[in-house]
């Protein structure tokens, strides 16, 4: 066995299928093939059952799975031995939600990619409850979630900033604000929003529920930016973090509509595994990280 064969097991859980590991890896995909089956003949047993275009790992592969991860990690630490912080290499697999990467994501990639450009960065975007996910099976090395502040004995959690999150119309929308007149009634509004799994989706359609208010009906869309559109041109309203909206709002593209009640809060928050080894360059990423954070303190108080 050797080092390139855990490699290609571990990208080939990761990509879902042999065909995309060997795209990624930049391999055949006989050699995909055959590097498996190294693995397979050594254990004497298969690693994936071959579900048509799906792989599913078999007991024998669940195993490997834990003992792959240990590893490659080792083999991070190995290969980092005394470098230096110009000569840091690897990669950072950063999962993240769309909303946070549009927003505040961009100076924190800007510095880290001027100061580490030997670091391959890969970042995914899905809602929070998949980019926990993430950290928890160790596709992703860090995540950022916004969810109201939690703990989780696993994880590392740092907490970034509480958020407000706005109820927002167009400029000539009929609703002013919706306070305790609206309750267990149907308002006359359509509510664009992203998908079901997301955190502040599920906040607002709590707050909803518990008053007995019930939208005429729901647009849902992929993008944040589409929803903004929408609502923009009158379609309807929405349930953003006020970061999103800011400048539209500045413009008078968009108004809040105030709310009755409070909602619970969100928080940013950046997470890893509390088992996860902390290479050279996952380190530096979580030190820039945290100091933007301070940053975006400083501003929201405006200290």
């Amino acid at each position: 066995m050797e080092i390139r064969h855990f490699v290609t097991f571990k990208k080939v859980i990761e990509m879902g299928s042999f065909t995309k590991a060997a795209e990624h890896l930049g391999y055949t995909q006989s050699t995909i093939t055959s590097h498996i089956q190294a693995l397979e003949e050594h254990l004497g047993g298969p690693l994936f059952d071959r579900m048509g275009r799906k792989v599913i790992l078999t007991d024998i592969g669940k195993k490997l799975l834990h003992y792959t991860q240990e590893i490659l990690e080792t083999y991070g630490k190995i290969e980092n031995i005394a470098i230096e912080e110009k000569d840091v290499r690897g990669e950072v697999k950063i999962a993240a939600p769309e909303s946070l990467t549009v927003y505040r994501l961009e100076p924190i990639l800007r510095e880290y990619r001027k100061k580490f450009p030997h670091v391959n960065i890969r970042l995914s975007n899905a809602n929070c409850g998949d980019n926990k996910k993430a950290i928890l099976n160790g596709s992703a090395d860090i995540a950022f979630v916004m969810l109201p502040q939690f703990q989780d004995s696993d994880l590392i959690v740092h907490s970034l900033l509480d958020e407000s999150i706005v109820l927002i119309g167009s400029p000539d929308c009929a609703l002013n604000i919706l306070d305790i007149s609206y309750e267990n009634q149907k308002i006359n509004e359509c509510l664009i929003t992203n998908e079901k799994e997301c955190s502040y989706r599920r906040i607002f359609e709590e707050y909803l529920r518990e008053r007995g208010i019930e939208p005429s009906h729901t647009m849902e869309l992929w993008s944040i930016e589409a929803i903004k559109r929408c609502v923009m041109s009158g379609l309807g309203i929405s349930y953003l973090p006020l970061m999103t909206v800011e400048d539209e709002i500045q413009r008078g593209r968009l108004k809040i509509i105030p709310c009755d009640g409070d909602f619970k809060q969100i928080c940013y928050q950046v997470a890893y595994h509390k088992n996860k080894w902390i290479s050279p360059a996952l380190s530096a990423f979580i030190n820039i990280t945290l100091k933007h954070a301070r940053d975006w303190s400083c501003v929201e108080t405006t200290c």
